[in-house]
């Protein structure tokens, strides 16, 4: 598949002002099909507010965006499941009453109330009313909601806020699973490891304007870094000159990092250094976090 069936949302410029707030500058992002976007930022850096545009409840001061390669606004937002605030459950209701409610709303039959209730893990609870269940829980349940009428697309704001960890866990799980299934997935979050557990790309906002923009898994890769070490430095620098897969890049306390090329390998390393007589006592694969990276795209900014 290539071409315009591809894209799932063009952003194209898009500001928002509120009154001498620039809320939002002049941001264009373009989704793909099936990607999970993460929207990285701080609080107040203008998330909720790029996702009410695009979900049409905000207007934009200016730029503009498509969604499924110019669809009508009206038609894509029945192509579009979204958690922006809590939703309104009611709390005697239990689960099924809720949702039927739910599908009531949004036009759509009851037909997956079963499905969607079993995705999220709350079928053995369906009949408990709404009151009774935990805050990770009643999250699960507006994902629920969302799923009702089977939306390629799936917005989440914050998702996980004030969860505690096991809830935590439980909708992260639940986004790779529904992730799994081909929906396209648009996620704002100010925590990192949300957008590095979850997320395939991302981009961060800062006061509105994008710093960064890119792949997770760029970010995680690991850096062709190893720090290595031995009794003897000098001799290890010595035989480094004649190595042709890495050079020594930095002598620090920690021990002599090595920067390499395609071809090196912390194995090569270890077997070129032994077979040069030289025993190593540190052998350190470095990896990057995305809080790394992050600190130093804010830090850049």
């Amino acid at each position: 598949m290539s071409g315009m069936t591809d894209s799932v949302l063009k952003v194209d410029s898009l500001s928002k002002r509120f009154g001498k707030i620039q809320a939002v500058n002049n941001l264009s992002i373009n989704i793909k099909k099936g990607q999970v976007f993460g929207i990285l930022g701080p609080n107040g850096s203008g998330k909720t507010t790029t996702l009410g545009m695009l979900l049409d409840v905000v207007a934009p001061t200016s730029g503009s965006y498509e969604w499924f390669g110019g669809m009508k606004p009206a038609d894509s937002r029945k192509q579009i499941g979204s958690i922006l605030e809590t939703p309104c459950f009611y709390p005697y209701l239990n689960a099924v009453q809720n949702l039927r409610i739910a599908a009531h709303i949004k036009g759509c039959s009851f037909d997956r109330i079963e499905t969607v209730l079993k995705i999220v893990n709350l079928f053995d609870r369906s009949t408990d009313p709404f009151r009774t269940f935990s805050l990770g829980m009643k999250q699960r349940l507006s994902i629920a909601a969302a799923l009702l009428a089977d939306p390629p697309v799936l917005i989440l704001d914050e998702p996980t806020n004030g969860l505690d960890p096991q809830g935590i866990a439980e909708i992260r799980t639940l986004i790779k699973d529904i992730a799994s299934e081909g929906k396209t997935i648009l996620i704002a979050s100010h925590l990192l490891d949300e957008v590095q557990k979850v997320c395939s790309d991302f981009i961060v906002l800062k006061k509105g304007n994008k710093l960064h923009e890119g792949s997770v898994q760029d970010i995680l890769g690991e850096k062709r870094e190893v720090l290595i070490d031995g009794p003897d430095r000098k001799s290890i620098t010595k035989i480094f000159s004649s190595y042709s897969d890495g050079e020594i890049i930095e002598d620090s306390v920690d021990g002599l990092l090595v920067q390499l090329n395609d071809k090196g390998s912390a194995f090569a390393i270890n077997k070129f250094c032994f077979d040069h007589g030289v025993t190593l006592t540190k052998l350190l694969t470095m990896k990057r976090s995305l809080e790394e990276e992050f600190m130093k795209i804010l830090n850049e900014n």
